[in-house]
């Protein structure tokens, strides 16, 4: 039997963390919140100048702008701008972060080909951060 087709609706309940500031986000499909294998994806805001630090991940990744304009960190001294309706495709192991850099919250969806995003091991290249992470995950 093929498994049904699952509506998630956007929530005004955001998850935060301390490490990062003015960041907030929310799951859409995950294992365990839908019966999705093999994707999952969900929404995340930045307040202004808030930002996700410069980091990779073996899993390739997008992120689809839906609200604002920021800055895609591309390395250490690049970056590229990006705007509302820009899909961004990041490869495996690619380094990238996103600030925002207007006076307004910045929206995007993120897709990774993982069944939950809980798989995705997030390396910094603030070693701050992923000393902080490694504490949070035991």
């Amino acid at each position: 039997m093929n498994p049904e087709i699952e509506i998630q609706h956007k929530s005004d309940a955001w998850d935060m963390s301390d490490l990062h500031p003015g960041l907030r986000w929310q799951f859409s499909v995950n294992a365990g919140i839908t019966h999705s294998n093999g994707l999952s994806c969900g929404y995340l805001q930045l307040d202004p100048g808030a930002e996700l630090p410069l980091h990779f991940h073996k899993e390739q990744e997008i992120y689809m702008i839906t609200r604002g304009h920021a800055e895609l960190l591309t390395g250490a001294t690049t970056s590229r701008a990006v705007a509302t309706g820009d899909t961004i495709y990041i490869p495996e192991n690619s380094w990238h972060g996103i600030k925002n850099i207007s006076q307004s919250v910045v929206e995007f969806i993120w897709i990774f080909p993982t069944d939950t995003w809980q798989e995705v091991r997030y390396i910094f290249a603030n070693d701050r951060l992923n000393q902080a992470q490694d504490q949070s995950d035991q």
